[in-house]
């Protein structure tokens, strides 16, 4: 359903295209290519989507009278960056894009590149730079009455205090959250935030809950053929067996995790599941030397709370 959704989208941004283009209008032109730089961003196609977006910056430059349309564009092209986890070019994007943007009065703008910006900063580790862009992003969402806005932050706020080992503060900002997409209807809200959650509950010793969470999100990424979303469910559902001393039945969904990745062009998300998947290899490869069941009782190490330093180690999810 979702994808014949994106398909109808297309095929009438395509048509749209060639009528522009027909009748000489450079502007009408590059806003349709920012529709289709979004399409491609909502299936996964990064780099489609950087190029659409990187066409209508050039066309919006060359005007030189569109600032809204080429900040759009820089914050595009950001944020397909910033999924590629190519984080200093998604930075310098994201930064021009915001310049952009003080010269206009769109608050919401302004948020979701702020919002992006924290993004970035948490990724490569920078806690307090991350928490003031995300807290600025928070602030503006609610000045323009933006639930949406406003939960996809507290979410992303709570992953910093993941990040930090503050469970109990990261739990409480993903309840939040949550309560806003429940309320909202919105279930990719609901299915990433309660991914996020499990996560915490998985590192707090909640074994049961996290699982019951896991399985419904599993369920609503494979309905809405979210690609991404299963596999990061997939990926968690792989570290929900090693944390319940399931060794061996971590290797399917990491494997199937790992697929996913490599087929989405996603290489940083494909090194965290390859990480995990080599724990099962040194687990079977040592109880074997031991004689004895692989099984692993969870504990906090250095790999979960040293923070975020931009490696193959990094923990974060998603956030759309």
């Amino acid at each position: 359903m979702l994808y014949n959704q994106f398909d109808a989208w297309s095929r009438s941004h395509a048509a749209a295209l060639e009528a522009v283009r027909r009748g000489g209008d450079t502007e009408g032109e590059a806003w349709l290519l920012t529709g289709l730089g979004q399409l491609r961003y909502e299936q996964d196609k990064f780099e489609e989507s950087y190029a659409y977006f990187a066409d209508a910056l050039r066309l919006f430059d060359e005007r030189g009278d569109v600032p809204r349309g080429a900040a759009l564009s820089l914050a595009g092209m950001g944020s397909a960056r910033r999924e590629q986890a190519r984080f200093a070019e998604a930075l310098q994007l994201l930064s021009s894009a915001l310049e952009r943007y003080e010269q206009t009065d769109d608050v919401g703008a302004r948020a979701r590149v702020l919002y992006g910006i924290g993004y970035v900063h948490r990724e490569q580790g920078r806690g307090a730079q991350a928490w003031e862009a995300l807290s600025g992003a928070l602030g503006l969402y609610r000045t323009a009455s933006d639930r949406h806005g406003e939960a996809l932050t507290l979410r992303s706020l709570a992953l910093c205090r993941r990040a930090d080992g503050a469970w109990a503060d990261a739990e409480r900002l993903l309840h939040e959250a949550l309560r806003i997409f429940v309320g909202l209807q919105d279930t990719f809200g609901v299915m990433y935030t309660e991914q996020s959650l499990a996560k915490v509950e998985l590192r707090r010793g909640h074994l049961e809950k996290a699982r019951e969470r896991l399985g419904r999100c599993l369920e609503v990424a494979r309905e809405r053929q979210d690609r991404f979303g299963e596999a990061l469910v997939l990926r968690t559902l792989g570290e929900w067996c090693l944390a319940a001393g399931e060794t061996e039945r971590a290797r399917e969904p990491l494997e199937r995790a790992l697929a996913a990745w490599e087929a989405l062009d996603l290489p940083l998300w494909g090194a965290r599941t390859a990480w995990d998947l080599a724990e099962v290899s040194a687990s079977r490869a040592t109880n074997r030397r031991r004689g004895q069941p692989a099984r692993r009782r969870w504990r906090p190490s250095a790999r979960w709370t040293a923070g975020r330093r931009g490696s193959a180690r990094t923990k974060a999810c998603r956030t759309r």
